[in-house]
């Protein structure tokens, strides 16, 4: 079987790019046009664009095109997540734990909350929820997760957001380091400035406290903070790479090996990477399939290597998530 476990329907900020992948991502429902190329199919396209904004992305229309994308490359299962930060009811999780301070970077911070967080929680989970039939009807299966930004202190909010939706994955993440977010552009040239070393230890001291809450069922993008751009020799970090899978196993939770977040680095890898892979995988840490995708044409993207790249290390097995109990199925 073919699964894709993490998807997310939108992720901002928003701006003219943003709005270019959008219409890029509805070039499909037009590449039949006759007009194709006229005046008269970006008209159309402007249309389909001006409804998708219209309709935002929790609606069947949009979400219709993840499902056709997944039928095309055989993906019997599909996990739709979230960001939190997404969701205005948990706006006030993030203005406690990130800085949003009156300096530069701090405004910068708080600009980007501002634009990301724009939709309801329950609006996403229960929209979702009602599209699992359509899906069934097909053959292919809907799955409802969220993915939480773990800070330490902040563990209450998260078991609370845990507790209150039928959620299939609970997903944890840590893509902020003592209130800076080093996925926000704004941000990374702090992180820039700080000693390497230091800095991927704070990273890893952050994920083993997330693993050691229990809180989580699978940790994302394990080695993400390669996604600022730069990382040390990778021999330096074996410990911490040993350290974290050890805690992994320890814990039973699983990780994920991520076909997009890795690749969106000057690293151009997977995350984890390779040789994380393999550490992973002699401390028999679960792992389940990711593309990461914030677009329908991302879904499923390059995962048959991701699956060849588990097999090559000696997986036999992934793991997928039905309320929130996991299952592995065979790598076939």
């Amino acid at each position: 079987m073919k699964v894709d476990f993490h998807v997310h329907l939108e992720e901002g900020p928003y701006s003219l790019d943003w709005l270019l992948r959008q219409a890029e991502s509805l070039r499909p429902l037009v590449e039949h046009a006759e007009v194709k190329g006229s005046r008269k199919w970006v008209s159309i396209l402007t249309n389909g664009l001006a409804e998708r904004l219209q309709q935002g992305p929790y609606s069947r229309d949009w979400l219709e095109l993840y499902r056709l994308r997944a039928k095309q490359a055989g993906i019997q299962q599909v996990c739709v997540v979230e960001h939190l930060y997404r969701f205005l009811e948990y706006r006030s999780y993030y203005e406690q734990h990130v800085h949003i301070g009156s300096d530069r970077l701090g405004t910068a911070q708080r600009r980007w909350l501002s634009q990301v967080a724009n939709d309801s929680l329950d609006s996403f989970v229960i929209f979702l929820q009602k599209e699992r039939l359509r899906w069934a009807e097909d053959g292919m299966e809907l799955r409802v997760g969220i993915e939480l930004d773990y800070f330490s202190g902040g563990e209450e909010t998260l078991r609370h957001v845990i507790n209150q939706y039928p959620w299939d994955v609970c997903i944890g993440a840590v893509h902020f380091l003592e209130g800076w977010g080093y996925p926000i552009q704004d941000a990374r040239e702090r992180f820039g400035r700080q000693e390497l070393i230091g800095l991927y230890s704070l990273y890893f001291d952050t994920l083993e406290e997330a693993i050691e809450s229990q809180l989580f069922d699978v940790i994302a993008h394990i080695d993400g903070i390669k996604a600022f751009g730069v990382r040390p020799e990778e021999t330096a970090l074996l410990p911490y790479y040993q350290r974290v899978a050890r805690a992994l196993g320890r814990r039973g939770i699983a990780t994920e090996i991520n076909t997009g977040y890795g690749l969106a680095s000057q690293h151009r890898e997977f995350s984890p990477s390779y040789r994380f892979l393999e550490i992973l995988f002699q401390n028999e840490v679960p792992i389940t399939l990711a593309s990461g995708a914030t677009a329908p044409d991302q879904v499923g993207q390059q995962l048959d290597e991701a699956r060849a790249q588990l097999k090559r290390v000696g997986y036999t097995s992934f793991a997928v998530f039905e309320k929130r109990s996991r299952s592995m199925l065979a790598l076939d």
